[in-house]
């Protein structure tokens, strides 16, 4: 029965991509801060290979358009296994199938030109899978917020696309400087970002706004640079880096104008996977144009999720659908899960016990 459920979610994505129009402007980065500390059922730092396919066959039935990889708990910089290079061929194979841009991104830090060849070595290897498309973040970095690490970082650029192959696209940048906030004010920030906007301008850059978690977002919050670059917003709402579910719903607050190829919108994820499929609903929402996000459609939608891959435990899909929708509209913060499945015992265990399937 359990094999028949997913032939047959499956089957019904099949239906969804046949008519979906996705929207190659919105997306979802797995760069969260998923620590040991955080462990949830053995599994820290990153999603499972498993996962990463679930959430490309989901985005991709939610109309959305880009994948970005760049935890930020995992060595971005370390070559591939042998077994993670075999992954990460299915991941692009199947990112390109279903129309998803699988994006890699590395954080090479504190740069010297002598570590230059070491980056292109990475990056070949990560176009070797079939990824087309890379990111290179200094966002957290030490040692980065001058203008002498700038420069090089302009360099590493200029020698990057000169030995990359053409098939292989810088999709963005993140400077450090990557909010507003870091520095008393818009125009400092502006000043700081300066060195860095020598680099071509065809690359986009990507900003969290004038804050890290800004509550609402509009093209406003974009720095304005003399390249006159596009600018993409990275959303870092429900991203609460803790063993917890991010709630409250993501619509209502950010610029229709950000979801179009004006700009650009990614939704950095909370943790493990399936805690987060009613975020992915609404994000397709908006990426389709809608302007918000019905909180029972979500919730019907993440009790059919939960249901086809294991995690409802014998509970059933109604009763899911009908805690999860209330827990939604509560949007209460709780400090641990205990204290969560102590509020809503129909939903105990699934978010805390191993799937079935």
């Amino acid at each position: 029965m359990k094999i028949i459920l997913k032939l047959f979610f499956t089957f019904l994505l099949m239906i969804k991509f046949a008519s979906a129009v996705i929207n190659p402007n919105v997306g979802v980065v797995e760069g969260f801060y998923w620590t040991q500390d955080d462990t949830i059922n053995g599994q820290y730092g990153e999603y499972s290979f498993t996962q990463r396919k679930q959430l490309i066959q989901t985005i991709a039935a939610y109309n959305l358009g880009v994948y970005w990889y760049v935890p930020q708990t995992i060595n971005t910089m370390a070559l591939w296994s042998a077994t993670q290079l075999s992954e990460w061929t299915t991941v692009a194979s199947l990112g390109q199938s279903l129309g998803v841009k699988v994006v890699v991104g590395i954080r090479p830090g504190w740069l010297e030109t002598a570590a230059f060849p070491t980056i292109l070595a990475r990056l070949q290897q990560i176009h070797s899978t079939g990824v087309a498309y890379y990111t290179l973040n200094f966002d957290d970095a030490e040692g980065v917020a001058t203008t002498a690490q700038q420069n090089l970082e302009v360099q590493l650029v200029s020698y990057l696309q000169t030995n990359l192959p053409s098939t292989f696209s810088l999709y963005g940048m993140i400077p450090y400087a990557y909010y507003q906030d870091m520095f008393s004010s818009k125009t400092i920030w502006q000043t700081k970002l300066a060195p860095i906007d020598a680099v071509s301008s065809a690359i986009p850059f990507i900003f969290t706004g004038k804050v890290i978690t800004p509550s609402t977002f509009s093209s406003s919050q974009f720095p304005t640079l003399s390249s006159s670059r596009n600018m993409k917003f990275f959303d870092n709402w429900i991203a609460s880096d803790a063993n917890r579910i991010s709630w409250g719903m993501i619509d209502g607050r950010v610029n229709a104008n950000i979801f179009t190829s004006s700009y650009g919108y990614i939704l950095n994820l909370a943790f493990p996977l399936e805690r987060v499929i009613h975020h992915l609903y609404c994000a397709g929402q908006l990426a389709s144009g809608g302007s918000s996000c019905s909180i029972s459609t979500a919730s019907q939608e993440w009790a059919n999720w939960l249901n086809t891959n294991g995690f409802l435990h014998g509970k059933s899909v109604s009763t899911v659908k009908s805690s999860l929708q209330a827990a939604i509209n509560a949007d209460t913060y709780f400090e641990t899960m205990a204290d969560f499945e102590a509020a809503y015992p129909n939903l105990a265990g699934i978010f805390t016990t191993l799937p079935t399937i």
